[in-house]
């Protein structure tokens, strides 16, 4: 079946997209061609109350609702419609006659609010809104406006033509979160590298474009789960290559819109970070985070993140870059709202507050002072919140004094080094191997790798099992330590919040220095 063509119209120096599947026809005959705002009301909202004042309500509540909607009003079939019959206000020009696919007693259960007639069609409002900072790998329409099962890229771009357009609903289609939909019409943006029905996943790589470049034709198991408590998905945010690299050479970096708009992006997820930082129509993002995912650029931007446990949430559907260590991240502008779509997601009720807080001096050596002075403030706050006096800890201290047997007299230094980076790099070099293979019979050569990423691939490349295996187990070791000298995980009064240096200086795009490796 031809996919259907995308129409796109001004309304009051705005841009707006009519979603195009048909809801309903209206009584009156109209031109064919004719495009005109419209707003949908009950009866009882047009004649039994301030319609006024429901017109600059929908305005306040909703960024896609502007006035010119509400010249033209349109009557929805309900049970009181004909008590009305001579009754009619002089805005309203028309009444719903039928439903498009769906019975004609389920259209008074339409939402109110802003709608489009294309001819005498009925059609869904959806603003879009240009990608200044070219966040977006692109935007995301549902191809149901209910179901969002399956989905197509808005190839639509902004006024301007230098940027994509995103296309957002009106926020006045969705009810209010409930206990079933505690995410009900949250805006919300997934990263490039989850599958979404009907759209391809490049990951910022034209190799493997030139490899993977059919559409997905399943959902990743996150999305799924987004879209069954009642987020609205947007769109797909960049990752960087391979959500790995830093150098953005085969698409443009996304542009901080924090200072004077030259910070470093940092991290595969940066264009989630940069998307919820610098656009306030979008509510939340998610990224995968292995090693530098999202926490980095979150923090860049000045957001809060959360990296979920691992496990705790499924990946399936995702291309990983180390099943050892991705995990799904969420970013808010908001502390509270990132605790409440966190919950909501993992089906976790409100934890209560931790009995410990733990500073470990050792790790804020290598921090600027303004840096250090800050995190001192942060503990202070969080120590007359919660009641509670911060435990200083020197880990090196700790575990010289109470060692695993397996450390044989070596300092935690000397015992873990770099086990975890290497480990990384073993997986994320394997989790390419049949994608280098693939291309290496189609184009009788490798595909092309970002500086960070292909040392990354050379570094993992260079590991055994047996290696590899080592590093794991080491890791191994180390965190069962923690968890049993440090963080007991089983007594209820030895809950506990560490707190831990995360930057503290700020990075040019132009500077390559601060890159992992």
């Amino acid at each position: 079946m031809a996919m259907k063509s995308l129409v796109t119209c001004v309304v009051a120096g705005s841009q707006y997209l009519l979603h195009p599947q048909k809801l309903g026809t209206i009584q009156e005959t109209i031109f064919p061609d004719a495009l005109i705002p419209v707003t949908l009301l009950e009866t009882h909202e047009i004649f039994d109350g301030d319609l006024a004042a429901t017109l600059r309500r929908f305005e306040l509540e909703d960024d896609v609702f502007v006035s010119e909607f509400g010249s033209v009003l349109i009557e929805k079939p309900g049970s009181n419609s004909s008590t009305h019959g001579q009754k009619r206000h002089a805005a309203v020009s028309f009444r719903l006659d039928h439903a498009a696919a769906a019975p004609k007693q389920d259209f008074a259960h339409l939402p109110s609010g802003p709608y489009f007639l294309h001819g005498p069609n009925l059609y869904q409002a959806w603003r879009l809104y240009p990608d200044n900072l070219d966040a977006f790998a692109f935007g995301l329409l549902p191809d149901a406006t209910t179901l969002q099962q399956t989905f197509r890229t808005v190839s639509v771009l902004s006024d301007s033509g230098a940027h994509r357009a995103i296309a957002v609903p009106s926020r006045l289609y969705f009810e209010a979160p409930s206990d079933s939909k505690p995410l009900n019409g949250m805006r919300i943006t997934v990263p490039d590298a989850v599958n979404v029905a009907g759209v391809p996943t490049s990951i910022s790589s034209r190799a493997w474009k030139d490899i993977k470049d059919a559409p997905a034709s399943s959902t990743a198991a996150l999305v799924q789960r987004l879209v069954q408590l009642g987020a609205i998905i947007v769109g797909k945010t960049k990752s960087s290559q391979f959500a790995s690299g830093y150098e953005w050479v085969d698409e443009a970096a996304p542009w901080s819109p924090r200072g004077d708009g030259y910070q470093s992006p940092l991290g595969g997820a940066s264009g989630a970070a940069m998307a919820t930082a610098g656009y306030p129509w979008l509510d939340a993002a998610t990224g995968l985070d292995a090693i530098d995912g999202l926490r980095r650029p979150a923090a860049a931007q000045g957001l809060f993140t959360m990296r979920t446990t691992k496990d705790n949430i499924s990946l399936e559907g995702s291309q990983l870059s180390s099943p050892l260590f991705d995990s799904a991240a969420f970013v808010h502008r908001s502390v509270l709202k990132l605790q409440t779509t966190v919950s909501a997601i993992m089906s976790n009720s409100t934890p209560s507050v931790p009995k410990r807080l733990i500073y470990p001096i050792n790790l804020f050596n290598n921090t600027s002072p303004e840096h250090a002075e800050l995190m001192i403030k942060f503990v202070t706050a969080i120590e007359v919140e919660l009641g509670i006096s911060a435990e200083k800890l020197d880990l090196s201290l700790k575990w010289a004094n109470e060692p695993p047997l397996q450390a044989k007299g070596l300092n935690l230094q000397e015992y873990i080094k770099d086990s975890p980076f290497r480990a990384f790099c073993y997986e994320f070099y394997h989790q390419y191997d049949n994608f280098r293979s693939a291309y290496q019979d189609k184009f009788q050569h490798l595909p092309y790798a970002e500086a960070t990423v292909q040392d990354r691939w050379d570094i993992g490349k260079a590991i055994s099992e047996g290696e590899y295996s080592d590093h794991v187990r080491r890791m191994s070791i180390v965190r069962n330590w923690f968890q049993e000298t440090i963080m007991p995980l089983t007594l209820r009064d030895s809950w506990a919040v560490l707190v831990m240096p995360f930057g503290g200086q700020p990075g040019n795009r132009d500077d390559d220095s601060r890159q992992v490796k």
